[in-house]
């Protein structure tokens, strides 16, 4: 694929939606793109602001935290896979709300208590906390309210 061809394609798939750069590298890689034309379309794109991490960022964030129900931990890795840097993952993630993140803890810890068998409460406080610090909220977080 030629560099104008790419290039229309990527400002009409990031005019639909929010993307970042490495999901837009991945594209261009899978279209068999040059190394030097993907650059291209990447710094016309940034500087187009059709690709901007701080729309990207609070967008994501957002979608994980309201319809996926995921945690901060797990929000930030896979930021971090996707190469946002730390100071942009940082300076949003702090924007969710305290009182819907708890709210949303204590949800997923109530849903999932009443899925759960087991012997005793330890163990079924053992499994709910596999659960729940697997969809990426900090265990010290979920083992107080488990306590509570």
């Amino acid at each position: 694929m030629n560099f104008n061809k790419a290039l229309s394609k990527c400002m009409y798939i990031c005019s639909q939606r929010e993307y970042c750069v490495y999901d837009i590298e991945t594209k261009l890689t899978k279209w068999e793109v040059l190394v030097d034309d993907k650059n291209k379309v990447i710094d016309t794109l940034l500087d187009d602001k059709y690709i901007d991490h701080d729309r990207y960022v609070p967008a994501f964030i957002n979608d994980k935290f309201t319809f996926n129900r995921w945690g901060k931990v797990k929000i930030k890795y896979y930021l971090k896979q996707k190469r946002i840097d730390d100071s942009i993952i940082n300076k949003f993630i702090s924007t969710i709300d305290e009182l819907a993140y708890e709210k949303v803890l204590v949800d997923e810890i109530n849903k999932k208590r009443k899925s759960i068998k087991g012997e005793d409460k330890f163990e079924i406080n053992q499994k709910v906390a596999r659960y729940v610090i697997s969809k990426g909220f900090e265990p010290e977080k979920v083992f107080e309210k488990l306590n509570k």
